[in-house]
């Protein structure tokens, strides 16, 4: 997996792009059901663009698991 690609800055764009929710840096430790806005469709969109951007699967299991955007993010550059 190119994870090159997915940089903080670009997973960002990536979540904003795919959800709409106007996030930053700051809501990424921000626990999902405390995010304003987020509902776990949200993460089904977020997950398929960043196969795209990679080329390969995501760690399903971990992602799932994620109780925020920093988890989901550390377990696709792993």
């Amino acid at each position: 997996m190119n994870t090159a690609v997915l940089d903080t800055d670009r997973f960002l764009t990536l979540l904003r792009d795919e959800t709409g929710l106007a996030v930053d840096a700051d809501d990424l430790d921000t626990d999902f059901d405390e995010l304003p806005g987020w509902d776990s469709v949200m993460l089904l969109k977020l997950l398929t663009a960043v196969e795209q951007a990679t080329g390969g699967p995501a760690p399903m299991l971990e992602v799932l698991e994620a109780r925020n955007l920093r988890a989901v993010h550390t377990a696709i550059v792993r």
